[in-house]
C-alpha cells in the first residue's frame, strides 16, 4: 500500500492552526507534526529546522494577503485607501490562520534565522509592498490634508486593530467590519 502524501500546504495549514491557538513561540516541529498528523520524515523533508518553518509560514501569509491587495492600490487615491483597509478585514475574515502570523508580526518569527532564500523572498516582496504604500500615501496626500501618520494610522492599524479583538478572542468577525472600517477611513481622509 502506497504511503500518503503530504503536500506543503497541509503542513503550512496545520503550523497555521498551532500559530492560532499560541502564537509564534508555540509553533515547533514536534506541535505542526502532531496538528497536520504527518510523519516527521514529511516535515523535515520540507523544513529542515524550524527557523525554515517559521519563514514558511510567514512569507506564505504575505503572499496571500498581498496577492489581491495590490490591484487595489489603483483607481481614486481615497476610494483606494477605504478599499484596502476593508479587503484587510475581509482577508482576515477569509484566512484566520494567516492573518495570526500578520498579527503577530514578523519579529516573532525569528526572521534573522531564517535561510538565505527565504529572507530574500521576504524583502523583495516588503519592498514592492512598501513601494505600492508610499505611492497610495503620495496619492492620498496630494488630493487631501492629512499626514502620512494619519494616513498609516487609518488604513494600515485601523484594519488590524479592529480584527485583533476577535481573531485573539476566538470569536467572529462582524459580517459589517468591513464596511465600517472602509467608511471610517472615507471620513478620516476627506
Amino acid at each position: 500500500m502506497a504511503r500518503p502524501t503530504h503536500d506543503t500546504s497541509t503542513i503550512l495549514d496545520a503550523a497555521g492552526r498551532v500559530l492560532g491557538e499560541g502564537g509564534p513561540a508555540k509553533v515547533t516541529m514536534a506541535a505542526v507534526i502532531r496538528e497536520a498528523g504527518v510523519p516527521s520524515g514529511s516535515l523535515y523533508y520540507r523544513f529542515p529546522d524550524r527557523p525554515a518553518l517559521l519563514a514558511a509560514l510567514w512569507n506564505r501569509a504575505i503572499e496571500s494577503y498581498h496577492r489581491d491587495a495590490y490591484p487595489l492600490f489603483e483607481g481614486e487615491p481615497v476610494d483606494a485607501a477605504a478599499a484596502l483597509a476593508a479587503y484587510t478585514v475581509r482577508w482576515c475574515q477569509a484566512e484566520p490562520g494567516h492573518a495570526h502570523a500578520l498579527l503577530a508580526g514578523r519579529a516573532r518569527f525569528e526572521p534573522d534565522a531564517w535561510p538565505e532564500p527565504a529572507r530574500e523572498t521576504e524583502a523583495t516582496e516588503g519592498a514592492r509592498w512598501n513601494d505600492a504604500i508610499r505611492g497610495l500615501t503620495r496619492r492620498v496626500r496630494a488630493e487631501t490634508s492629512v499626514s502620512t501618520t494619519e494616513l498609516l494610522l487609518v488604513v494600515v492599524d485601523l484594519p488590524y486593530a479592529a480584527v485583533r479583538r476577535y481573531l485573539s478572542g476566538d470569536r467572529p468577525i462582524p459580517a459589517d467590519l468591513a464596511d465600517v472600517v472602509a467608511g471610517i477611513v472615507r471620513t478620516s481622509l476627506r
